[in-house]
């Protein structure tokens, strides 16, 4: 038997953010012939792309990283307790060559299509580059949030600036000293909106949906403070894998409503000076999320803050939001502050919503035309599953993807697989839970090495094929887990990219599981106890 061609493989991954780097590591270390292939010229995944000014994670960064690989944990440089863009593609790019990983990777190359072949059990992969990888296993690592959302609005061709969407930020563009449009408010928005008004000449924030932003506190850490995380973090890790967000603290079980208003107002305060989005909503209390008169207590807090802070009554009421405070919270130390500056205005777009793009600027139902030189869409992604469905990728009998969830919404067992489609596993994809992003993406990324570990032996040992699938019921069984969870919640009542909501014509549904990683893992631990029983092997 001659050589193996060069393009034939046991596995491809597809992207190289926190999942799929860890995934080369994992298929690496089972022996398998793994290469993987990214769009962006280096590693890094959203953390590559998104470059705007103020772009940061709102995630500790202590716990924004990886968990195994002790060494780096307690020597790579972290100086802040939030980490900009800049130091988190230092830390991918470390991560891949201290492990030999650029070697296994073909950069500015992106998955254009994926054909199933039901007679030689393989995949056919086809790339931008025109490139062609034959592989037995697919595993996608493409991010949550990649698919950008840029809406539809007439007359966008006709403007004389610049049009930029916050994940496709060019480091030359003039912002100082002009006008400028920041269209969307989720934390891509809030972070530009902070970052850019300080010295545009002018910054009007385009508000379909108010947020709740909590302080950051962003801050220096001193090397005391490394010292301790790093003699603590066996046991931060314990409590990080163990909790629901696994955002480094363990979740109180403490009810809102279980305090005197006396006592509930000194616990928000603390929180609030505190700082973080996410401790915010999940460190006090323990039904901030599922419970909506605990939700308005917190929500009366906030708007209390907004009130004291934002000095114009009509800029504070544009800022002030009607909605349940459950979306993914926000975390910024200026946000609100920005609006006492005589240069930034705030719009309320379901007052006044844009009707067109002039070649001067916005024009808005209310026949005001905002003049601006630059716009930003901070407008967010087809998330999830849109970064799937935007693909060509068809399974047995060549049934396509977005055709197999359009119905529907997105189906998956426990985030890993989905039916009709062998050798497809997800790393962080649809079905997978919502917390903190790293160890969610080790959980996935190790779930899908276990799933290819043992189709490897139903391969060796019974003579079988190699190749793995999920079962229909099962799938259709995580979704109706998914639903029931997320019912419990008010994420459920509250539009959001979580549900599709921000696309117009898309399928309501959960895309990620509210349950908890805690729970999530124990969903995993089960099913591998049972010999993976919502899938099949052969």
């Amino acid at each position: 038997m001659g050589p193996v061609p060069e393009n034939q493989l046991d596995a491809l991954v597809v992207g190289t953010g926190f999942g799929g780097l860890y995934s080369i590591y994992l298929l690496k270390q089972l022996g398998l012939n793994v290469k993987a292939i990214e769009s962006a010229p280096d590693v890094g995944g959203t953390w590559y792309w998104n470059r705007y000014p103020g772009a940061r994670s709102d995630i500790h960064s202590h716990v924004y990283r990886y968990s195994w690989d002790k060494e780096l944990l307690k020597d790579f440089p972290w100086p802040n307790n939030y980490l900009h863009q800049p130091e988190l593609l230092a830390y991918f790019q470390e991560v891949a060559r201290k492990h030999g990983l650029y070697p296994l990777i073909q950069f500015s190359t992106e998955l254009k299509g994926a054909v199933w072949d039901d007679q030689k059990n393989l995949w056919v992969v086809s790339t931008s580059t025109g490139h062609k990888y034959i592989t037995r296993y697919l595993v996608t690592a493409v991010g949550i949030l990649h698919n950008k959302n840029v809406p539809e609005i007439p007359g966008l061709d006709s403007f004389k600036g610049q049009v930029l969407h916050s994940s496709s930020w060019n480091p030359d563009t003039q912002w100082e000293g002009k006008r400028v449009a920041v269209i969307g408010s989720g934390a891509s928005g809030v972070q530009i909106v902070s970052s850019l008004s300080e010295k545009a000449k002018s910054l009007t924030h385009f508000i379909r949906h108010a947020q709740y932003v909590i302080p950051s506190r962003y801050r220096t850490v001193s090397p005391e403070e490394r010292n301790h995380i790093n003699e603590r973090y066996d046991k931060i890790w314990e409590d990080v894998f163990l909790s629901n967000t696994a955002f480094g603290f363990v979740e109180p079980g403490r009810p809102t409503l279980s305090l005197s208003p006396e006592d509930r107002e000194i616990v928000f305060e603390r929180l609030w000076k505190e700082g973080n989005g996410f401790q915010f909503l999940f460190g006090g209390f323990s039904d901030l999320a599922t419970d909506e008169a605990a939700n308005k207590e917190a929500i009366k807090f906030i708007h209390r803050k907004i009130k004291e802070i934002v000095k114009d009554p009509q800029k504070a009421a544009v800022l002030t939001s009607s909605d349940f405070f459950a979306r993914r919270p926000l975390t910024d130390d200026s946000y609100y502050e920005r609006f006492n500056q005589d240069n930034v205005f705030a719009i309320d777009l379901k007052k006044a919503p844009i009707t067109e793009i002039t070649a001067e600027g916005i024009k808005t139902a209310d026949d005001t035309t905002h003049a601006v030189d630059l716009i930003v869409f901070a407008t967010g992604f087809d998330a999830i599953d849109g970064s799937y469905t935007r693909l060509d990728i068809r399974g047995r009998n060549g049934i396509e993807l977005k055709e197999h969830w359009e119905a529907e919404g997105p189906k998956s067992h426990i985030g890993a697989a989905t039916s009709k489609f062998p050798n497809l596993l997800f790393v962080n994809g649809p079905g997978s839970v919502f917390a903190n992003n790293p160890p969610v993406a080790e959980v996935t990324a190790e779930f899908a090495r276990d799933l290819i570990k043992k189709s490897e032996e139903v391969r060796t040992e019974e003579h079988g094929i190699g190749v793995l699938e999920a079962l229909e019921d099962a799938e259709n069984e995580w979704r109706q887990q998914m639903e029931d969870v997320a019912e419990a919640t008010l994420f459920s009542k509250t539009p959001s990219w979580f549900f599709g909501e921000n696309i117009p014509g898309k399928k309501v549904a959960p895309r990620l599981y509210f349950g908890g990683i805690g729970r999530f893992r124990a969903a995993i631990a089960e099913e591998k106890a049972y010999g993976f029983k919502g899938f099949q092997f052969r």
